[in-house]
């Protein structure tokens, strides 16, 4: 678009003629003064003089208003009087006198002196006692009784009438509101109910001697939900086997195992590149495997299933998840919106809209918190991890498992340590639980590289992720 041409002070006519067509400013200020006609509200009379006012109506203008009211009623009804309608008239003794209200006598009342109080016989039959009163009384212990009760009773047994008055007057002289609520709190024993429902709060499985209880520490940090995290790892756990994947590669007849692992290898590379979260990732690679081991597709959509799992992925665990339009582009618009939506309500219907699958990468990180490993040695595990991913031969192992079995193999290439009481407590598993699953997971990074498949290893060989990628791999013999 090529440049406004700067208009000079010459070239704009003193009398607002238009240029080339377009009406100037100065020439709009021109018809505002001279040509164009007076608005309506102008030539319209004053408004009242009260404008002005608040949301609360003033009550002068509302006393004048009602005054005016008034008046112009009398001027009408002097107008119908004198046209000869007849306006049934007040008789004269009524006028402007004030209505007498007949006097009525009233009840004697007689003052209660507090020296000497009347004594009013009660009776159980004419008074039932509250419900409040009566668990109190029945919850009462022979010494919360106070002395001044005990007063008054030998005194109903002396002349057989009970004073009330008396004796409430006695009850606040030598107790206040305060000791009497906390009284009758002992009484019904709710201090004991709280103590109690506190106790089945605090409840939770302590750790064996020799293993620090890390959620214990974890307790004043809110985020972290220690009461809970090892009652919801363990609920994890027991859903792994709904969520479990079988050997589905045989039953498709389009797709192979070097398809699928380009498909997750560009599923990293858009994470990558989108800054997703890791749960994300693992959570699009459980819906495409999850998907495909259910029903068959062509080669052509097996790229739009993991363009749609990425989807349902982000707006499941990102806070501000990327737009369809980005999903289109990364894609190079090979499928437009419909197409994506389309297999977004698929997958979900597959999934029966269960989106809390227990996920490998969560419970590396439950294990590496609670064993308080460093930075560096997680980022090696999770290296592990997310490698494995490509690999089709992970598909059917546990979650879990596979988090534990990582960690162990990243400990015994980073340190050449063991697995600690700790981990075992905390992830629920021996050595000898998945040691089959180490040794297939140091399989996979002994394999060949792809040159086609190279985006974890580059990703994990940059200085922000520790260089973990370029560590030395053990042989099997030290797992």
């Amino acid at each position: 678009m090529a440049p406004l041409k700067t208009l000079n002070k010459q070239q704009l006519p003193a009398n607002g003629v238009t240029i080339g067509g377009v009406k100037t400013r100065s020439h709009l200020t021109t018809m505002k003064k001279e040509v164009l006609p007076k608005r309506k509200a102008d030539d319209s009379p004053l408004k009242r003089a009260t404008v002005k006012r608040s949301a609360l109506v003033d009550i002068k203008n509302e006393l004048k208003e009602n005054n005016a009211e008034a008046a112009y009623q009398k001027t009408n009804v002097n107008k119908k009087a004198s046209v000869g309608v007849t306006v049934p008239k007040k008789p004269l003794g009524t006028l402007n006198v004030k209505k007498t209200v007949s006097w009525i006598p009233k009840k004697e009342t007689t003052k209660v002196n507090v020296a000497n109080p009347v004594q009013v016989k009660v009776t159980e039959s004419l008074l039932p006692k509250p419900k409040m009163v009566e668990k109190i009384l029945i919850n009462k212990k022979p010494e919360a009784i106070p002395a001044a009760t005990k007063k008054t009773e030998t005194s109903t047994l002396s002349t057989g009438v009970v004073t009330r008055r008396a004796s409430r007057s006695s009850e606040l002289e030598k107790s206040s509101e305060s000791s009497l609520y906390v009284s009758a709190l002992e009484d019904l024993n709710l201090d004991e109910n709280k103590k109690a429902s506190s106790k089945r709060q605090v409840r939770r499985p302590k750790p064996p001697p020799g293993v620090e209880d890390y959620d214990l520490e974890q307790m004043n940090d809110l985020g972290s939900v220690a009461m809970y995290a090892m009652d919801i790892f363990n609920y994890l756990k027991s859903r792994e086997n709904h969520f479990k994947i079988d050997d589905y590669m045989s039953k498709q007849t389009s797709i192979n195992k070097s398809m699928r692992a380009l498909l997750i290898d560009w599923m990293v590379e858009i994470q990558e590149n989108f800054e997703l979260n890791h749960e994300t990732l693992y959570l699009a690679v459980k819906i495409v495997d999850l998907y495909l081991s259910k029903v068959k597709i062509q080669k052509e959509d097996l790229q739009l299933v993991g363009c749609a799992s990425l989807f349902i992925a982000s707006k499941y665990d990102e806070r501000i998840p990327p737009m369809l339009d980005d999903f289109l582009y990364i894609c190079d618009h090979l499928y437009d919106a419909k197409d994506v939506l389309s297999m977004e309500i698929k997958l979900l219907r597959n999934l029966d809209f269960q989106l809390g699958i227990p996920l490998s990468y969560r419970f590396l990180r439950r294990y590496a918190r609670c064993a308080k490993i460093d930075m560096p040695l997680l980022t090696l595990a999770r290296f592990i991890l997310e490698y494995s991913l490509m690999d089709y031969s992970t598909v059917t192992y546990s979650d879990s498992k596979m988090a534990a079995a990582a960690l162990l193999l990243a400990i015994i290439m980073k340190q050449g340590g063991t697995w600690t009481p700790t981990l075992e407590y905390y992830s629920g598993y021996k050595v000898d639980d998945f040691k089959d699953i180490a040794l297939a997971l140091n399989a996979v990074l002994h394999k060949k590289q792809n040159d086609k498949i190279k985006t974890v290893r580059t990703k994990y060989s940059h200085k922000i992720f520790f260089e973990v990628a370029k560590i030395p791999l053990v042989d099997d013999l030290k797992l």
